[in-house]
C-alpha cells in the first residue's frame, strides 16, 4: 500500500470531502423506516464511497508489477512506463514518485511508451518532465496520441525538445543495440506514424524489442524469431469495472494490458501492454492502479 498516496488523496487532494456526504447518508438509514429508503440510501452510500476511491485514492496508489517473459533471446531488466499523463490531472510531483520507485527496481534502461502529457496548456513543459532528468538507467521513448494532437494539442516538437534536455531519447523510426538486443521505436498508430517497414532491413537471428505506443500496431510488424513489443495507451482500461470495460478498449485488436499475442496476417507476435501511471478522459482509476511494469527478460 502506498501510504504518501493515501496521505495525499484524503488530505490535499480533498478525498475528505466525501466523508461528509458519508456521514449524511448514514444519518438517514439510521433514521429510514422505510426499506425501499433504506435500500436506496445505502446505495448512495456506496457509490460515494466507490466515488471518492476512484477519484482520489486510486490514481495515487502507484504500484510496481514484476513480470518475467522468458524466451524473448536475450537477458535485460526493463523498466517498462506507460501514460504518464502529466498536465491537467497529474504533475511533476506525481512523475517525481514515479521516478523514485523505477529508481528503486535498478532496470538496465526505462522504456516510456507514449502519452507523456495530457492537456498540458499553460504549463512548462520542462518543469512537468524535470524528474526524468533524475532517472538513472538509460532512458528511451516514443509519443503518444495526446502528444500530437489525437486529441488535444500537437506539441510534438517542443515535446521533443524538452525530453532531449532531460536525457530521454526518442527513438521513433530508429534502431539501436541494447545489451543482447536490437531496440526500436515506432511513432503514433493513430497519428499515422507506426510504418514498421524500417524495421525488415534489421537482422532477424538478433531479438528485437520495439517500444510502440499502442499495442494495435503489432499488426505492422512481421513476425521472426525473438520478437516482443512493448507498449501502453490502454490504461488497462483505467476504470476496470468488469464485464463493461473491455468494451471502451481504445484498440482495434483486443488489446487490454499485460503479455498478449496478436495472431495476423503476418504471424504471431508477442506483445506487453502497460496499464499505465496516468488517466486521461476523467481523472479517475479504479481496481487499476497505477503500474510501472518491471520486466525481468530471459533467453
Amino acid at each position: 500500500m502506498d501510504a504518501h498516496g493515501l496521505l495525499r488523496a484524503w488530505v490535499l487532494d480533498g478525498g475528505w470531502l466525501a466523508l461528509p456526504v458519508a456521514a449524511v447518508v448514514l444519518w438517514g438509514l439510521w433514521r429510514a423506516r422505510r426499506l425501499g429508503l433504506r435500500l436506496g440510501l445505502a446505495v448512495l452510500l456506496a457509490g460515494d464511497l466507490l466515488f471518492a476511491w476512484a477519484r482520489f485514492a486510486e490514481p495515487n496508489l502507484l504500484r510496481v508489477r514484476h513480470t518475467v517473459l522468458a524466451g524473448t533471446g536475450a537477458s535485460a531488466r526493463i523498466a517498462l512506463i506507460g501514460d504518464p499523463h502529466v498536465g491537467l490531472f497529474k504533475g511533476a510531483g506525481f512523475l517525481e514518485r514515479v521516478v523514485e520507485r523505477t529508481n528503486a527496481e535498478h532496470a538496465d534502461a526505462v522504456l516510456i511508451a507514449g502519452d507523456l502529457t495530457y492537456q498540458p496548456q499553460g504549463q512548462s513543459l520542462d518543469a512537468l518532465l524535470a524528474p526524468l532528468a533524475r532517472l538513472k538507467a538509460p532512458t528511451y521513448a516514443v509519443l503518444g496520441n495526446h502528444d500530437q494532437g489525437k486529441p488535444g494539442p500537437d506539441i510534438d516538437r517542443a515535446l521533443r525538445q524538452a525530453l532531449a534536455r532531460h536525457g530521454v531519447q526518442v527513438i521513433e523510426g530508429r534502431a539501436l543495440p541494447f545489451k543482447g538486443f536490437t531496440l526500436a521505436g515506432l511513432g503514433d498508430r493513430w497519428a499515422g506514424k507506426d510504418d514498421a517497414r524500417f524495421l525488415d532491413a534489421l537482422p532477424a537471428e538478433r531479438p528485437l524489442l520495439v517500444l510502440a505506443h499502442n499495442p494495435d500496431s503489432a499488426d505492422r510488424l512481421r513476425s521472426r524469431p525473438h520478437l516482443l513489443v512493448l507498449a501502453g495507451h490502454t490504461h488497462g482500461g483505467q476504470l476496470r469495472i468488469p464485464w463493461l470495460y473491455r468494451h471502451v478498449l481504445p484498440v482495434e485488436h483486443g488489446f487490454d494490458q499485460g503479455e498478449q499475442t496478436y495472431a495476423g496476417p503476418q504471424g504471431r507476435i508477442r506483445v506487453y501492454t502497460t496499464g499505465g501511471v496516468g488517466e486521461s478522459g476523467l481523472p479517475l482509476r479504479l481496481f487499476n492502479p497505477p503500474t510501472i511494469d518491471l520486466l525481468e527478460l530471459s533467453p
